[in-house]
């Protein structure tokens, strides 16, 4: 004899009754753990990813500013623009500046975004508007930098004068996923870094002024294009 259920053999009933027990059984067991199955309707839009944009001139000039404002406030030496030609390299730093125990380089970088820290000297990352982008190793540009200031700095009779190269993020929106102690710093963390040292430092330089000026004379100053005449 064949068991029939509303009709239907139990080999035609036996999916459906499974399909009931899904809907049913399924929820209340997650509920029963702790977890709650996800609404569609509960869940709502899914999030985007904040618009970005890369610093413009303007954020630069915004943070040459505030390291002239820090500089006059504690007292320490500034020089600017820091271009510094030596043989046929160029390092283009936005500023320098002159402590009691050392020179700092600031190379200003514009990236928004997160920017992620690549292997070795590798291309990092930078991800913005949903869109992955490779950019070259802000660290590597650091030591390049450092380079070309050095060899120019020990030729001028700085040889004894410590000097390094900091890389400050000048877009204030940018978030920094890298380890400690690669010399990179977001704009905010650059002066407070730059408080704690100037409280603590030893004096090394006997002269920071003598160094200013030593600084100035490596410096490639530049003038203002002048507008032609109509």
């Amino acid at each position: 004899m064949k068991i029939c259920y509303a009709g239907f053999t139990a080999q035609q009933a036996l999916p459906l009754i499974l399909i009931v027990l899904l809907i049913v059984a399924v929820p209340l067991i997650l509920r029963r753990n702790g977890k709650q199955e996800p609404d569609k309707k509960q869940r709502g839009p899914e999030k985007q990813e904040p618009r970005g944009s890369n610093a413009t001139k303007a954020d630069m000039m915004e943070l040459l500013s505030a390291l002239i404002t820090f500089s006059r406030r504690n007292r320490i030496g500034i020089v600017f623009p820091g271009t510094v030609e030596y043989g046929n390299e160029v390092a283009t730093l936005l500023a320098l500046l002159v402590t009691k125990s050392e020179v700092i380089g600031v190379n200003s970088f514009g990236y928004g975004g997160t920017v992620t820290e690549g292997k070795g000297d590798g291309d990092w990352k930078q991800r913005m508007n949903g869109q992955d982008i490779r950019i070259k190793s802000p660290t590597v540009m650091n030591r390049q930098q450092q380079a070309i200031c050095r060899q120019a700095m020990d030729a001028a009779g700085m040889k004894d004068i410590s000097f390094r190269v900091a890389g400050v993020f000048s877009n204030r929106h940018v978030t920094l996923d890298t380890g400690k102690d690669c010399g990179l710093w977001t704009k905010e963390d650059f002066f407070e870094e730059l408080k704690t040292q100037l409280a603590v430092e030893e004096e090394r330089i006997s002269d920071p002024q003598k160094v200013v000026d030593q600084l100035v004379a490596i410096t490639k100053r530049i003038r203002p294009e002048k507008k032609k005449k109509a």
